[in-house]
């Protein structure tokens, strides 16, 4: 992906032919499903789903397991960012789940967002990113 959002967007509203905005933009749009994105991401860090749940602090792994195989219609953004944090990827690999996932992205003008994304950056662990938002008073992944 080479253009910004707001490049595609200056384009997309001053297009006369969706079919051509399509076709010269086609490496631009999110054409992954999820689950796949999920799957090659597992295949790159070579870790196995139950890790991931359990690094995550997942009680429930039935709802991780419906949303590696698309069952889940709408995952929560909650778990989708702990799973995030149970592999660890990266800050972009991170937002492109949400992405996919048809949640809003890590903001870092919100105080909590701000917290997880330095705390994706550092590397911590789900209960060292928990001691940072308990210690600036934000909600705890429960």
């Amino acid at each position: 992906m080479q253009k910004t959002t707001n490049e595609l967007m200056n384009e997309l509203t001053s297009v006369t032919d969706v079919e051509k905005f399509l076709e010269e933009n086609q490496d631009e749009l999110l054409d992954i499903s999820l689950s796949e994105y999920l799957r090659q991401l597992l295949q790159k860090y070579g870790l196995d789903k139950s890790e991931i749940f359990q690094r995550a602090g997942m009680k429930d792994n039935n709802y991780g397991y419906e949303i590696f195989r698309s069952d889940k219609k709408k995952a929560s953004r909650e778990k989708l960012i702990r799973i995030c944090i149970g592999f660890p990827l990266t800050i972009e690999e991170t937002q492109q789940v949400l992405k996919l996932g048809k949640v809003s992205p890590l903001y870092p003008r919100d105080t909590r967002d701000a917290l997880i994304l330095y705390g994706l950056k550092k590397g911590y662990d789900l209960n060292k990113l928990n001691d940072l938002l308990f210690e600036k008073g934000e909600d705890l992944f429960e």
